[in-house]
């Protein structure tokens, strides 16, 4: 008698320890979502990584910047060549998140404030030790030169 009790014992806390010791996996939704001003389905080309590193701040890329010809872009699947600057803008932000991360940007062109926001929200799990950069490139309408950029970026740690 005495030993089926410890046993069960036993027993029950190897199934306490299992159940209290077993974490949820963090998991965020794989997806990005480009949303507002930002033209869909666009992929950027780069002719160097992390470009954004040497940019000193400036995050508007029009035809005066000097990285204006370093990016190419495909629209809807389409092939590659460079931007027409005349029609569009490349904003970019860099951000460091997790190895389990995805990006909610959006862009916000006032035309009667004369301003551009560009939020993101880096939505992240924590249980990952790598901090990779994004860059962040999106293509929207062009605006003057004259008009207020501004960034908002926030962090949601899951």
């Amino acid at each position: 008698m005495r030993k089926t009790i410890s046993s069960l014992s036993i027993l029950s806390l190897f199934i306490l320890l299992i159940a209290t010791s077993c974490k949820k996996k963090c998991s965020v939704d794989i997806e990005d979502k480009n949303r507002g001003a930002i033209i869909q389905n666009t992929v950027f080309y780069p002719s160097s990584g992390f470009m954004t590193g040497n940019m000193g701040g400036d995050y508007v890329i029009n035809a005066a910047h000097k990285y204006a010809q370093s990016i190419q872009v495909s629209l809807n699947g389409g092939s590659k060549s460079y931007v027409n600057y005349s029609n569009y803008t490349i904003l970019c932000c860099p951000t460091y998140g997790s190895c389990n991360a995805s990006y909610d940007r959006e862009v916000i062109i006032d035309n009667s404030l004369q301003t551009v926001v560009y939020k993101i929200v880096v939505t992240q799990c924590t249980e990952c030790g790598d901090s990779p950069g994004t860059e962040n490139y999106v293509l929207v309408p062009t605006f003057p030169a004259s008009y207020a950029v501004s960034y908002d970026v926030s962090y949601i740690d899951k």
